[in-house]
């Protein structure tokens, strides 16, 4: 069986490959694509089960696709995208939208230019989208942005009065942070890891709390071992858990217990005011660059904390929703057939 709601689509990709075929034929370049066929086949990979795959963008670029026209190709494909969304007359239209939507902006993060990332970050801010949007547009952003673009957006999203408000999708920055942190430069990892300190000081929710700093532990061994972790953990354990919150404090006392017990404890700065003042577009010393270079070790204090299942938990549920939405599209079409 395909493994895409655009399995009834890929004519659309068969018909890309004879629109090539055919311009080789009359002697014309059959590479790159023009701005229509580079659509009509995003469109068809952008509404994939198992999620599109960004190596295909990566391949496309490859293949001479430039930014300038993947950038005009992916915000053609949101706009028409989201005034599908918005006009949907059924579930399946919805969620075929919503699919081509969030890929779209997911991808420009790999091609933006300073006014893409201005487009992605006014997105993110947008109170009136869906959080999960705004989320992959601040991922996308993450990607793109420096390393003080990267710290001004943490701030922002984390931390200020403007942060993002759902707790689901606020952890979800944590994870995006450590995606960006993995292909950055040493000052850009750097700008990640101080932010994301600051943001967990601030952090009021338990389960998210444990969430980011499980993800900070992984990027940062300082902050792991640092005695402004073990004071973030001991205000967590003393703050009521609010009514309706399924979290247990218990989870919390074994990490309490194995930081109680480091003799040595570093220290890392989680004021707000002197991350704002820094400035991270300097380079660092050789000796600093090369140790963020190395991507470090998940330290033993990891992971024992409770979190909240993250949506991606869940995508084996929007996978076996989306077959049979695909399957009821299907029927339906066989029926018109057989009554014509």
């Amino acid at each position: 069986m395909m493994s895409t709601v655009g399995s009834f689509f890929r004519p659309w990709v068969f018909g890309l490959s004879l629109a090539f075929a055919a311009s080789s034929i009359r002697g014309q370049a059959a590479w790159p694509p023009d701005d229509e066929q580079l659509k009509t086949y995003l469109m068809g990979e952008f509404i994939a089960i198992d999620g599109y795959d960004a190596s295909v963008t990566s391949r496309l670029k490859d293949g001479g696709v430039t930014d300038e026209q993947l950038r005009r190709v992916l915000m053609s494909v949101y706009t028409e995208s989201e005034t599908a969304f918005e006009r949907a007359k059924d579930q399946y239209a919805r969620m075929v939208g919503k699919m081509r939507r969030a890929n779209s902006i997911r991808e420009l993060g790999c091609c933006a230019d300073d006014a893409t990332k201005t487009f992605l970050l006014n997105l993110a801010a947008d109170q009136t989208k869906d959080g999960s949007l705004r989320v992959i547009a601040i991922a996308s952003y993450l990607s793109a942005a420096d390393a003080e673009e990267t710290k001004d957006a943490l701030i922002r999203f984390l931390v200020t009065s403007n942060r993002i408000g759902n707790d689901m999708d606020r952890s979800e920055i944590y994870t995006f942070a450590y995606t960006a942190w993995q292909h950055s430069s040493p000052e850009k990892k750097l700008a990640i890891c101080e932010a994301l300190q600051v943001g967990l000081a601030h952090e009021p929710t338990h389960w998210v709390f444990c969430s980011g700093d499980r993800w900070l532990c992984g990027m940062s061994p300082r902050y792991a071992r640092s005695k402004e972790r073990l004071a973030m953990f001991e205000r967590m354990y003393a703050t009521p858990v609010p009514d309706g919150e399924l979290f247990d404090k218990r989870s919390l006392i074994p990490q309490l217990e194995m930081m109680r017990k480091l003799k040595v404890l570093n220290s890392i700065s989680t004021n707000l005011s002197a991350l704002q003042e820094r400035d991270f577009s300097q380079l660092l010393p050789e000796d600093e660059r090369f140790a963020l270079e190395m991507l470090p070790e998940t330290p033993a204090v990891v992971g024992t904390a409770q979190e909240k299942p993250s949506r991606g938990a869940h995508k084996g549920i929007y996978a076996v929703a989306g077959l049979l939405a695909a399957f009821a599209l299907w029927l339906g079409i066989r029926r018109k057939r057989g009554s014509a």
